[in-house]
């Protein structure tokens, strides 16, 4: 009786610790998620906006290329601060060689930034005027209100 009991109060157990199908999604790509976002390709700045197909198209190319851009630069960063670490963490300290991967670090910074203001600044352009205006003016309410 006792083993009949202890193996029917099992059985909800059982069917609670079954993996669900609604699961979360598991993907290969570790920025797939990224395609499931609102929007697609357009920036979030852009997504409320009435862009033409021809608009839509150039925001998808200048985001690919971006993106392409940054990839790159990205491991190039990653490996100069591999190297700093490796230059500081040495027995001795050879200050000549930190320098110059400090400065090649901070052009790299610089660069990005250049970077990006040309992407928003091409961004900015592509639209209408009347675009800009709808924009200028979302940014400056984003800007009051975040300052409230």
């Amino acid at each position: 009786m006792r083993k009949l009991f202890i193996l029917l109060s099992m059985i909800p157990l059982a069917a609670v610790a079954m993996p669900s199908e609604e699961g979360a999604k598991q993907c290969a790509d570790k920025h797939h998620h990224m395609k499931h976002k609102k929007g697609g390709d357009i920036p979030f700045y852009l997504r409320d906006m009435a862009l033409t197909d021809t608009q839509k198209a150039q925001v998808k190319a200048m985001m690919e290329k971006r993106h392409a851009d940054k990839k790159n630069s990205k491991s190039d960063y990653w490996e100069n601060k591999k190297a700093i670490k490796e230059v500081t963490q040495a027995e001795t300290l050879d200050e000549a060689a930190l320098e110059q991967l400090i400065d090649e670090s901070l052009a790299m910074k610089k660069e990005q930034s250049m970077a990006r203001a040309r992407f928003h600044h091409e961004m900015f352009n592509l639209l209408t005027a009347e675009q800009q205006q709808k924009l200028t003016e979302k940014m400056a309410k984003h800007k009051e209100k975040a300052h409230h």
